[in-house]
């Protein structure tokens, strides 16, 4: 039997930082690769944000590997808003309620960390895996948009407004 040993952390050496950004290029829940053309591009570019602390990542581990990662930041527009950038699970860790609780944590950090009011993130509209995650975690869905423009579909923005509760963490 599979010793199963989670640990979950914000906190990675910058060393560790490539095998972040390798992790996000496998895979994923959030965003299948057919619907970004451009996401290495953006993956790279993630790479040198979370050098600078501009963006953050937050870690599922187990056995020291990462089995899952959300990466968020502050809002660049709207201030008391947290924007969660990718949430993915490696596959095989899947149905273990691994993204919800880093969405979780990420919300808490959030509030915490910025004073988040609410929370925005996107997806295509046609994940209805996501779509699905996402409404059970109460969000909702404020728009419909072709939002990167790159001829992969329309996308959906969610928001998730967070109790003040939340925020005295």
């Amino acid at each position: 039997m599979a010793l199963m040993d989670f640990r979950f952390t914000s906190e990675y050496p910058v060393s560790r930082l490539d095998e972040i950004v390798s992790y996000l290029l496998g895979p994923r829940l959030w965003i299948p690769h057919t619907d970004y053309p451009d996401f290495s591009e953006w993956a790279q570019k993630t790479h040198q944000e979370l050098k600078k602390e501009s963006k953050r990542a937050l870690l599922a581990l187990s056995q020291r590997e990462i089995v899952g990662v959300a990466i968020y930041q502050r809002h660049k527009k709207l201030k008391e808003t947290l924007e969660v950038k990718n949430l993915t699970v490696r596959p095989d860790q899947r149905g273990r309620y691994i993204a919800s609780f880093l969405m979780r944590n990420a919300e808490i950090e959030g509030a915490r960390d910025f004073k988040s009011e609410q929370v925005l993130c996107d997806a295509k509209a046609s994940n209805f895996a996501v779509q699905s995650f996402l409404i059970r975690h109460r969000y909702s869905i404020m728009e419909r948009t072709d939002l990167y423009q790159l001829g992969t579909g329309e996308d959906l923005f969610y928001q998730k407004r967070l109790l003040p509760s939340i925020q005295r963490i």
